[in-house]
């Protein structure tokens, strides 16, 4: 998808990534009540902060839905 529709994802509380970032690298997502778009950064430890776009950002056409991957439970 193209970053019109990844906007229209994040304003639905929807998170999204470009497929061109590693797994590690995370995922964006639009905080409740705040203006900002926030990055979920997933390894090596979790941790938010506000993304900083880049035209490149503007300009994609890799963007995607991010689906957590499911965790297996130990027995």
């Amino acid at each position: 998808m193209n970053f019109n529709d990844a906007l229209v994802q994040l304003k639905a509380s929807v998170p999204v990534y470009r497929t061109g970032w590693e797994p590690q690298d995370g995922y964006l997502v639009l905080m409740p009540g705040m203006g900002y778009v926030w990055k979920i950064v997933l390894s090596p430890s979790p941790n938010a902060g506000n993304y900083m776009w880049s035209v490149a950002d503007f300009e994609g056409e890799d963007w995607e839905v991010f689906t957590p991957a499911k965790l297996a439970i130990e027995q």
